[in-house]
Formats: structure tokens, sequence, C-alpha cells
């Protein structure tokens, strides 16, 4: 939960996958700019080891608020997880009077090239720990595995295979506990498991009846959506940004008082 909202106040589910040390904004720098009369949910991943479909996304996630019993304002979805969250309102659409408004965040669908942008991004993370020629080999032999063919979830096991690699050699050489090492590799195959049920699903039809919130640098699929807003401001920091947060409460038509 980013805000627990008021007695008598709607839900909003926001959708993301976000991580500890991500440099990008999130969906918790959002929450206290929206109004406070707002619950704001995020979505959490399910239990389970290998790859999961789509279903098991959604079903936790609805049931979770049909469970709650508030009338769901508004989904909102960040990057991949706009694909999720067209779905996501689709549903509640299906079981409440009235449908959510849809908000989507430089919606994407993912793609080999989005995840290695995500793994190059993960080895500078580790730039205090791994030496700069150990960063940048691990980046270019997942560039190299990245071919036009190349299956999503088999080149997320082969980035999984070239962090482990090199990150555990590093955490060795400075005897490191390995047990965060083995937390880093958890968190990265879920990602890559989320990534992979995104792919599952087809956000064509659910992104037209939604409003896309772009940055300066607009992600594709945001001209697939119903409407867009236009922010002059870098991707990194948008769900940070105050003018973001006001695009926000006009769209879902609940405002934070100023």
């Amino acid at each position: 939960m980013l805000a627990p909202g008021r007695d008598g106040g709607d839900l909003v589910l926001a959708v993301d996958f976000a991580t500890t040390g991500r440099s990008d904004s999130a969906f918790s720098d959002l929450a206290p700019r929206l109004d406070p009369a707002l619950a704001v949910w995020e979505t959490r991943q399910p239990a389970g080891a290998g790859p999961l479909p789509a279903e098991e996304y959604l079903a936790l996630w609805d049931g979770g608020a049909a469970a709650d019993g508030r009338r769901v304002r508004a989904v909102l979805g960040y990057c991949a997880g706009s694909v999720f969250a067209g779905e996501l309102a689709a549903r509640v659409a299906a079981r409440q009077d009235e449908a959510p408004q849809l908000v989507l965040f430089e919606p994407e669908v993912p793609a080999p090239a989005g995840l290695y942008r995500d793994f190059a991004a993960m080895m500078n993370q580790f730039a205090s720990v791994l030496t700069a020629d150990e960063v940048g080999a691990a980046q270019r032999e997942a560039e190299s595995a990245r071919t036009d063919d190349v299956d999503f979830g088999a080149y997320g096991d082969v980035l999984v295979r070239i962090f482990m690699e090199r990150a555990g050699a590093a955490f060795a050489r400075e005897e490191l506990d390995t047990e965060l090492l083995d937390e880093f590799v958890a968190v990265f195959r879920s990602y890559v498991s989320y990534l992979g049920a995104a792919r599952g699903l087809d956000p064509s039809a659910t992104w037209r009846t939604g409003t896309a919130v772009s940055s300066r640098t607009p992600s594709e699929g945001a001209a697939l959506a119903g409407r867009t807003v236009d922010i002059d401001v870098d991707h990194a920091d948008m769900l940070r940004d105050a003018r973001v947060a006001e695009a926000v409460g006009r769209i879902i038509g609940s405002y934070a008082a100023t």
C-alpha cells in the first residue's frame, strides 16, 4: 500500500515492478502527490519459482481489489506494467458499475532490447563491486546474445547466467555475502517472468480506452492509447514530477488540495 486513503475514498491500482535502488521514479513518488482521499495500492508479484502466466498476476491483483470492496477509481501502469494495467482495468470494469480510468505511463510491450537495457542498468548499479572492465564485458556479452530471432525467455536465462558469473566472481573476490547475490538473482528472475507474462497479453484494444502520459521521449506504445498527454520531463523523473501528478488528477477526476 502506497497511500491508505480515507473512509469512503476510492481505490487506485498501480502496476509496476519497482525494486530497491531503481534510479527511475516510481509510484511511491507519485502517490503522495495524489488526492489523499484515494487509497493507492501497488502490485506485488505472485509466489512461484518459475515463469508464470499472465493469469496468475491478474487473478492476484484483481482478486485483492475485489475483496477490498472499494470502488476502483483508476488503474495506472508504468512501462511494461501498462500491458497488465489495460487488462486489469477491463476486469474491474466488468464487475463494477463504472469503468476505472486507465492511465498509461510510457506504455511498452516487453522486448529483448528493453530487457537488455534493464540488464545494462542493473550492471551499472554494481559499479562499487565490479570493475568498469567487468561491467563493460558483461554488457557486451549480453548485447551479443541479443539476436533478431532470440526467444525472450531464453534471453532472460542468458542474462541471469551472465549476471551470476560476473557478479559471482566479484562477490567471491570481495568476500561478500553470497546470500545478497542470490537475492539479486531471484529479483531479476522474477522480473524476467513478469515481462514474459506481459508478452502473453495483447494490449492494443485495452490501451485504446486509456490515456498515455508521456515524457519528452515518448514510448512507441503511447501512440496506441485513446488519448495522450505530453509533459516536458525526463522519462526517469516523470512519476515524481508535480505536473504529471496534476495531469493524473485531471484524468481521474480527483485532485489533491493545493
